[in-house]
């Protein structure tokens, strides 16, 4: 019995998700209510409140789902390139469009979403200045190079804007090329503009 209210309650929650997402491909998350989410799904709003606090648990449950894989593919720490590291960063990279266009219903309308939108530069941005390791500023070099934090802001702008537009132009490279041509993007600008290359 147990075990059948389990696999009930994952499929409720899974078709919450995926209402939320057909909605999501209408309208502006904040304009969504959870009425129209529960009529959509078919279920009664004491069913979506038995699974979800309010809209944003269920925009949170979404999101996190799909940013944890994401982050997995990004583990390996960002560093001066060399030629092995540019390689297992496009890896890395490749990894992450493939897990894209695999969930790309998803991922479109989240680049869309103001809402989203946020989430996802917080949590790139926080990952990617966990991974940007930069060498102590010196007071020689100290105006030359972009901060830290700037060089974060910049590439987490840009990786988002990279992937917009892969989605919204209906992925015509695959995510092999994307994800190449973002560390010949990355290792010949920003890592020069951080002072990391020379």
């Amino acid at each position: 019995m147990r075990k059948h209210q389990d696999i009930r309650a994952r499929f409720t929650r899974k078709l919450l998700q995926e209402t939320l997402i057909a909605l999501l491909a209408e309208k502006r998350f904040e304009m969504i209510t959870v009425g129209e989410i529960a009529e959509r799904a078919m279920v009664n709003r004491a069913t979506f409140y038995r699974h979800y606090q309010d809209k944003y648990a269920l925009g949170n449950s979404l999101f996190q789902e799909a940013i944890d894989q994401l982050t997995c593919d990004l583990r390996s720490p960002l560093k001066s390139p060399s030629a092995s590291e540019v390689e297992g960063a496009t890896l890395l990279l490749a990894a992450s469009f493939t897990h894209i266009a695999e969930y790309s219903s998803l991922y479109r309308v989240m680049v869309r979403n103001v809402w989203f939108t946020a989430k996802m530069y917080d949590t790139l941005a926080e990952l990617l200045g966990k991974r940007l390791h930069l060498p102590p500023r010196s007071s020689q070099n100290a105006l030359e190079r972009m901060p830290e934090e700037l060089a974060v802001a910049s590439l987490t702008n840009w990786l988002i804007s990279m992937i917009r537009w892969w989605l919204e132009n209906g992925m015509p490279y695959p995510p092999q090329q994307m994800a190449l041509w973002c560390t010949t993007f990355v290792s010949s600008g920003l890592f020069q503009a951080i002072g990391i290359l020379n």
